[in-house]
C-alpha cells in the first residue's frame, strides 16, 4: 500500500446493502460530518476507506460538490491503479444500517446530509439508531461487474482489494460455504497475514486465541440446542486443529516460494473458492420472508425468517441469517419478478414486497413429473431498490446480448448458478401455479 496511507482503526460497518441505478488515525475524521454545518467552508476533509482496513485522507476545495467520478479518481492516482478499475469497483455509502452504492455524478456530502431520511425510508432502524448512524466513504466491488469477467484479473493490486472484500463477506457470514471451505480460506489468510507455518510458534493455542479473525461466527458458536449435535459439536471443538492443518499443507505448497511473490496466486486461490457461489459479488438486503404453514394448519409461533437478499449480476439468492443456509438460488434466466405495494392495515406494519416467480419440476400425487412455476414473497423496505438493481442488472445483460427472459421453459437453465447450493424449497412458504396462471397451491 502506499505510504500516504492512513491506518484505519475504527471498525468497518456492514449491514443492508441499497443499490441506487477500526478507527481513523489521529487527527482525521471519518468522512463528511452529517450533521456538521459545513456548507459555508470552502475545504473539507474526506477520507475514502478500503475493506482492508486502509484510508486515503484527502482535503478538497468545494468538498461539498465533489461527485464520486472525482473522488474514486483520487482512489487510482492514490494507488496507482489501472483504468480497468473504472469497471471493477464503485464507491459506496457504508454505514452499519444501510450500504448505498453511488453512481458517477452523484455528490456524496449530500446524501450523507440525506442519510437520516434514507434509513428511515430503507430500514427499520429505532429513531435513536438512525441518529447515531454515521456513513463512511467505501471503494468496493462494483456490482454489476460480471462475475466471468473477473477471473481475467491478474493485476496483483485489484486482486488484493477483492481478496479483502470477500474475506470481509466470509467473516461477516454473508457467504456461506462449504464447510471444508472455511479452513482452506483460514489457512491463506493464516499465510497473507502470519506467514508461512513453523512447529515452534504456531502452537494449537495461537490459532485457538485467534479464530474469531479468520473464521464467521456460525462456524466457531455452540450451538443452542444439542441433541443429535455431537458430530457438529465435535466440528466446533476442533476448529482450531483444522485450521492448523489447513495452514501447515498451504504452507508446504508454498515451501520454496516467497510470500511476498505469490501473493497474487494466494488471493486467487481465496477468490476461486468463493466466485463459483451465486451470492458471490452480491448487494446484500435486510429481509424476511413467512414460514410455511405447520402440520396442523397454523403458522408456527415465530412466522418470520430473517433473511439475506442477495442479487449480482447473475441472479437472486436468499439466505436464512439464523440458520447460516441457503434457502433459494435462482438464475435470471429462471425467474420473473414484480415490486409489490404494501397493504396497509391499521394493525400490523407492513411491508413492501419483492415477489419471485420461478420454474420447478415437481411430483404429481400419481407419481408423475410436471413443470410448475412457484412464487415466493420477499419482504423488505428495500423491495424497490430490488427491483432497481434487477433491473439495471437485467438491462446491462440485455446490451450484451446475454438472455435473461424466464419461467417460459423456452430459455437455457443457467445450471452454474446454483451448483453450490440445492434450494430448499420446503422451508419456503410457497404459492403454486401451472404454466397457463391456474393457482393449484
Amino acid at each position: 500500500m502506499a505510504d500516504g496511507e492512513k491506518q484505519a482503526q475504527k471498525q468497518l460497518p456492514s449491514g443492508p446493502s441499497l443499490d441506487y441505478g477500526d478507527e481513523v488515525s489521529e487527527g482525521t475524521r471519518l468522512m463528511y460530518e452529517k450533521n456538521a454545518n459545513t456548507m459555508d467552508e470552502t475545504t473539507m476533509d474526506v477520507c475514502i476507506f478500503m475493506r482492508n482496513r486502509t484510508g486515503i485522507h484527502v482535503q478538497l476545495e468545494e468538498g461539498q460538490n465533489a461527485e464520486a467520478e472525482d473522488l474514486f479518481d483520487i482512489v487510482l492516482q492514490d494507488q496507482s491503479l489501472p483504468s480497468e478499475c473504472e469497471d471493477v469497483f464503485a464507491l459506496w455509502l457504508v454505514s452499519p444500517l444501510l450500504e448505498l452504492r453511488l453512481k458517477k455524478k452523484h455528490k456524496p456530502f449530500f446524501m450523507v446530509k440525506q442519510w437520516d431520511e434514507l434509513c428511515s425510508l430503507y430500514t427499520d432502524a429505532k429513531a435513536t439508531e438512525i441518529q447515531e448512524d454515521e456513513p463512511v466513504l467505501m471503494f468496493q466491488r462494483n456490482v454489476f461487474f460480471p462475475k466471468e469477467q473477473e477471473y481475467n484479473i491478474t493485476h496483483e493490486q485489484i486482486l488484493c482489494y477483492l481478496y479483502h472484500e470477500a474475506k470481509f463477506n466470509v467473516l461477516e457470514g454473508r457467504y456461506i460455504l462449504a464447510r471444508d471451505e472455511y479452513h482452506t480460506l483460514a489457512g491463506i489468510q493464516a499465510l497473507l497475514s502470519i506467514g508461512k507455518y513453523n512447529q515452534r510458534d504456531h502452537i494449537l493455542e495461537t490459532y485457538r486465541t485467534s479464530v474469531t479473525q479468520f473464521y464467521p461466527e456460525h462456524i466457531y458458536r455452540k450451538p443452542q440446542t444439542g441433541f443429535f449435535k455431537k458430530r457438529t459439536n465435535e466440528q466446533r471443538d476442533n476448529i482450531d486443529a483444522f485450521w492448523l492443518d489447513a495452514h501447515r499443507q498451504i504452507s508446504q505448497e508454498f515451501e520454496h516460494e516467497d510470500i511476498d511473490r505469490v501473493k497474487g496466486d494466494l488471493y486467487r486461490r481465496y477468490l476461486d473458492i468463493c466466485r463459483p457461489y451465486p451470492f458471490y459479488g452480491a448487494a446484500f438486503f435486510d429481509s424476511f420472508i413467512n414460514k410455511p404453514l405447520g402440520k396442523l394448519g397454523f403458522l408456527k409461533r415465530n412466522h418470520n425468517i430473517e433473511t439475506w437478499t442477495a442479487i449480482n449480476t447473475n441472479g437472486v439468492t436468499v439466505i436464512d441469517r439464523e440458520k447460516d443456509e441457503v434457502l433459494l438460488a435462482v438464475p435470471f434466466t429462471e425467474l420473473c419478478w414484480e415490486y409489490v405495494e404494501p397493504q396497509f392495515d391499521v394493525d400490523d406494519d407492513s411491508f413492501p414486497a419483492l415477489l419471485l416467480q420461478f420454474l420447478v419440476n415437481e411430483k404429481t400425487p400419481e407419481g408423475q413429473t410436471r413443470q410448475v412455476t412457484k412464487v415466493l414473497q420477499v419482504f423488505s423496505r428495500q423491495a424497490r431498490m430490488m427491483i432497481a438493481l434487477i433491473e439495471s442488472g437485467v438491462d446491462r445483460k440485455k446490451k450484451q446480448g446475454r438472455p435473461t427472459d424466464a419461467v417460459d421453459g423456452n430459455t437455457p437453465s443457467d445450471s452454474d448458478f446454483h451448483e453450490r447450493c440445492s434450494n430448499k424449497l420446503q422451508r419456503l412458504c410457497l404459492s403454486t401455479f401451472s404454466k397457463s396462471g391456474e393457482c393449484l397451491d
